[in-house]
């Protein structure tokens, strides 16, 4: 008989009138003060910065974290990055490095992030049969389980973790997101200053006119190293 997953403790409430979801119990509570409520808004700190989006592009997903972080520690007792091996190993058999560079973990650090799942016996390492000195990571059934639990009710986590969004703005992010991964990025980073050779600048000729009539600077420049 399959195990039915569990279902999560409440995230919020739906407005009948709006159709936003108010905020949820937990997020009301002492602990989740103290990741939203106590540091200051810094859109008010610093309204100049207000027209970046890149800046509230990076609040924001500080908050995002850290609801993840708060989530994530009530109901498994484990860090985001523990949560997000285990959802993207589930996918199948995958190699150490490959999940690694695909999530932007270094490859020290997953080894001990996947050390900690393997205690919890989470996930597992396998011999790649096609290359001994490989070792695929995949779920456990109690991982699989978890990963079961969070699909399950994942409409009410993305609801607690990106309010005050409604539906429709939740999946616009999500949209945008992807394009942003998935998207290539093929012109140059811009620079704002280009560079310049470094010359030294006499302080007696700094505004001397030149035989043209335009003014120049003189400048001295280190001299070639000499033939040894």
């Amino acid at each position: 008989m399959t195990k039915q997953p569990r279902i999560l403790e409440k995230s919020g409430t739906k407005d009948k009138l709006t159709g936003n979801w108010e905020l949820p119990a937990c997020m009301r509570g002492h602990e989740s003060a103290n990741i939203d409520d106590t540091s200051p808004n810094p859109l008010k700190l610093f309204p100049g910065a207000r027209f970046s989006v890149m800046f509230r592009f990076l609040l924001a997903s500080r908050i995002c974290r850290s609801r993840m972080a708060l989530f994530c520690r009530k109901n498994y007792g484990f860090e985001p990055n523990l949560l997000l091996i285990l959802i993207a190993a589930s996918e199948g058999h995958l190699q150490q490095g490959v999940l690694a560079g695909s999530l932007g973990i270094h490859k020290n650090a997953m080894v001990s992030l996947i050390d900690k799942l393997e205690l919890r016996r989470l996930l597992r390492r396998v011999p790649n049969p096609d290359n001994r000195r490989e070792r695929f990571v995949e779920c456990t059934q109690k991982g699989a389980q978890i990963v079961t639990e969070i699909k399950a009710n994942y409409p009410a986590i993305v609801r607690w973790g990106f309010y005050p969004l409604t539906e429709l703005q939740i999946e616009q992010l999500g949209t945008a997101l992807t394009q942003i991964i998935e998207g290539k990025q093929e012109s140059p980073c811009p620079l704002v200053h280009s560079k310049k050779r470094k010359v030294v600048t006499t302080p007696h000729a700094l505004h001397r006119l030149s035989p043209n009539g335009a003014d120049s600077k003189a400048t001295l420049r280190s001299p070639a190293p000499s033939a040894c």
